[in-house]
């Protein structure tokens, strides 16, 4: 296996700080039912903690290789058994649930790795478009983004030392018994400065700042003990950890990131039981989650990815010279089989995979010591001091996910400085983050969501490509998807006139539909990209550690020539998200239909009511093309309006808002 580099920037040896973080425990644990710490597996999962293998060259100093060597142990394939043996239940599949509190999940990473040069690779900023944030000054101010994991960020490292809030539960590990001192791990710390690391050190770079750097990054640990050698990335978990990381961000962070998972391909799992049902519950959060690295095979997506509320973030491969034009092998993917407690399984469903990010040929923040997966009662556990060392070569989708968590904080910071946004809601709604961030992504090489032509319509009842989701995570098209769009939110919950350039959030009643009218005429062989997302009806009460399966709605996403009908659909029935990419046939006038055509299935709650996310993209000639003149009318031209417009009717009427339940 290659090894990867693990590296110091400077020239002097820096002993690393004794960072004193301070745990917060979630202050309503103390109503759990909660097990010993310790206690064996009731119910054992094999799970994928989504990371790259950690086997070291020698470090490098300034590009000279000192005297010391890193710690280095024999590395474990991507298709390895859990060290236990331990194999994943058949997934138990039901409306309403209580969960055990003492039981325990095994989680267990899947790794690749390649070399690149550690500091002389290309800006990711770049890459990924977060670069056209930075140069508005939008760097993730005025943010709350949480990292949970099994292990907490070290706020040691000259690049994290602003991260100063820890979360755990009563029975999360410690290894040295003292409170005041969190559970450092080197995995949380190199995902943690992806999303957020800034500057620091004596010898400053660009390899420095996460995508997000003036976020508050604050972390979450939920390993109940880890499993396997030193630097293991195998560890437990319980849903007493659970609920206290999860539950204290859920609701008060703008952006959660979860680069870790649990095999569970119906997304039927605790795991995903709870992380659905915060979601849904707090959609002012938005989650982003790693895919998993069990490709290139289908139904490999991993719990919590593999649930139906997060954004599941898949890997691109580094080519060799910084381009990021494909999926890599190991990075989990669809066809992913789909459960419910009315139907049951149906395989080969649904699309898992949301979009892609880079996620090989990485640089981010190292921790050698004796915490979290490197704690001294695993087997070949030494420590590696200093507070400036970085690793290269990392790849997974465990850095995928970061990375895109850090294009939604930007998103979310935008917002905050935009007086319009700022006092709008719905501009923080996870599906409206996830609808933006979706229909803006581009489109790689092999890019198929199943589009067929039917006719003379195109349809596709797959919704997003199976590897890839919408395509590459693109934050300088997001930019202007969510920011300097013409339309940006409707007045009132229904349709309208909008700009080709937009987003909305509405809801709709069973049986009904909002029509989004573009003022403007559409050029004919130009492309036409609109994602429409919204959320299962799931919930979790964290006191009685129970999870409710309740319903999922049906929504369809149509485009229609005003003049001549229905030109494309993508009406899948068992994926939350509607996504359609095409070439209009025509230059004329279109709209978007957005219909509640009924419930994939409910549990008899009468679920009847649903909210969504629409994002759109079409082109528009320019005013006074030839194309314009031939259509004869003033009317039709091009114009750029940030207000809101009324609201075109629809059938089922404008319906109140259901509350959003907290829970804290």
């Amino acid at each position: 296996m290659p090894a990867s580099e693990l590296a110091r920037r400077d020239t002097q040896s820096r002993p690393g700080r004794t960072a004193r973080g301070r745990r917060c425990p979630w202050p309503l644990a103390a109503g759990l039912a909660l097990g010993a710490v310790g206690t064996a597996p009731a119910a054992p999962i094999q799970a994928d903690a989504n990371m790259l293998d950690w086997l070291e060259s020698a470090p490098k100093r300034a590009g000279r290789h000192p005297a010391e060597q890193a710690p280095t142990r024999d590395g474990a394939s991507a298709a390895e058994p859990d060290p236990g043996g331990r194999t994943a239940p058949a997934p138990v599949i039901g409306a309403r649930r209580a969960l055990d509190p003492r039981a325990t999940f095994t989680a267990r990473a899947h790794l690749v790795t390649s070399v690149p040069d550690t500091f002389g690779g290309a800006d990711v900023a770049d890459l990924t478009g977060a670069a056209r944030f930075h140069a508005a000054s939008i760097t993730g101010q005025r943010t709350l983004s949480a990292n949970i994991e099994a292990g907490h960020v070290w706020d040691g490292h000259e690049t994290l030392g602003h991260v100063s809030t820890f979360i755990d539960g009563p029975s999360t590990f410690d290894s040295d018994g003292n409170p005041a001192t969190p559970e450092y791990d080197r995995h949380a710390t190199a995902v943690g400065m992806m999303i957020g690391g800034r500057n620091g050190g004596s010898a400053q770079g660009a390899w420095q700042p996460g995508i997000a750097p003036d976020t508050d990054l604050q972390s979450g640990a939920i390993a109940t003990s880890w499993l396997g050698p030193a630097y293991s990335l195998s560890f437990e978990v319980s849903t007493d950890t659970m609920n206290a990381a999860y539950g204290a961000m859920f609701g008060t962070a703008d952006v959660i990131n979860s680069s870790w998972g649990a095999t569970d391909a119906t997304g039927s799992s605790s795991l995903a039981l709870i992380t659905d049902g915060l979601q849904s519950q707090n959609p002012g959060t938005t989650l982003v989650v790693s895919a998993g690295n069990s490709g290139p095979g289908a139904n490999t997506v991993v719990a919590p990815g593999a649930g139906y509320n997060a954004i599941t973030v898949g890997a691109l491969q580094n080519d060799g010279a910084n381009r990021y034009d494909a999926v890599a092998d190991f990075s989990s993917r669809g066809p992913q089989d789909y459960a419910d407690p009315v139907n049951g399984v149906i395989v080969n469903a649904r699309a898992a995979v949301d979009i892609t990010a880079p996620g090989t040929a990485l640089t981010s923040a190292f921790y050698g010591g004796q915490t979290g997966g490197n704690n001294p009662g695993l087997a070949g556990s030494e420590p590696f001091a200093g507070n400036d060392f970085y690793v290269g070569a990392l790849a997974g989708s465990s850095f995928s996910a970061p990375i895109t968590a850090g294009g939604a904080a930007l998103l979310h910071s935008a917002r905050t400085l935009d007086p319009e946004l700022e006092v709008n809601a719905a501009s923080a709604d996870a599906r409206v983050v996830k609808a933006a961030l979706l229909n803006s992504a581009r489109k790689i090489a092999g890019w198929d969501n199943g589009q067929t032509r039917v006719g003379t319509l195109v349809q596709t009842t797959q919704s997003l490509d199976w590897a890839s989701g919408a395509g590459a995570l693109d934050l300088d098209r997001a930019f202007d998807q969510y920011l300097s769009a013409g339309t940006r939110d409707l007045a009132g919950l229904g349709g309208g006139l909008v700009d080709p350039i937009g987003w909305d959030y509405a809801q709709l009643g069973s049986g009904g539909w909002n029509r989004y009218e573009i003022d403007a005429l559409l050029r004919g062989g130009s492309t036409f990209t609109a994602t429409l997302t919204w959320l299962r009806e799931r919930e979790y009460d964290y006191i009685g550690s129970v999870a409710d399966d309740i319903a999922q709605a049906n929504l369809d996403l149509i485009v229609r020539d005003i003049a001549t009908g229905k030109v494309a659909q993508s009406v899948s029935l068992y994926n939350l998200v509607e996504h359609l990419s095409f070439v209009l046939p025509a230059t004329g006038r279109y709209a978007i239909d957005v219909l509640y055509s009924g419930n994939t299935f409910d549990t008899g709650s009468g679920f009847d009511l649903e909210q969504y996310g629409l994002a759109w993209w079409a082109e528009a000639p320019a005013p006074g093309t030839p194309l314009l003149v031939l259509a004869g009318t003033g009317a039709l031209l091009l114009r750029h309006r940030t207000r809101r417009r009324p609201r075109l009717s629809q059938r089922a009427g404008l319906l109140a808002a259901l509350p959003w339940r907290r829970l804290h």
